[in-house]
């Protein structure tokens, strides 16, 4: 998730809450404008706190796999431990 608009989203709802509330309760312009000034930058903060701590908690994403499956490797794998002690036990038997 994104977590870059969180503290713009709740700075927004901070400051309109602010600004309804006071304009419904008839407060002087420039005080309501002062206050949802200050309610959105509490909201900010907050919204800021609060993505930083769900980002901390939150495992990383993991990367999404493409629609094309990578083409099959052509390369041939070695062979593993136990064959090649295998093709040495026999050598020495061949040279013996």
């Amino acid at each position: 998730m994104n977590w870059t608009v969180v503290p713009r989203i709740t700075g927004g709802l901070g400051c309109m809450i602010v600004l309804v509330l006071g304009i419904a309760t008839g407060i002087d312009p420039l005080l309501c404008t002062v206050r949802g000034l200050i309610g959105g930058m509490i909201g900010w903060i907050a919204g800021a706190l609060w993505a930083f701590t769900v980002s901390q908690l939150m495992p990383p994403e993991q990367p999404q796999e493409s629609p094309n499956p990578p083409e099959a490797e052509t390369q041939t794998e070695s062979e593993t431990p136990s064959q090649e002690a295998d093709s040495e036990a026999e050598a020495e038997q061949n040279a013996a």
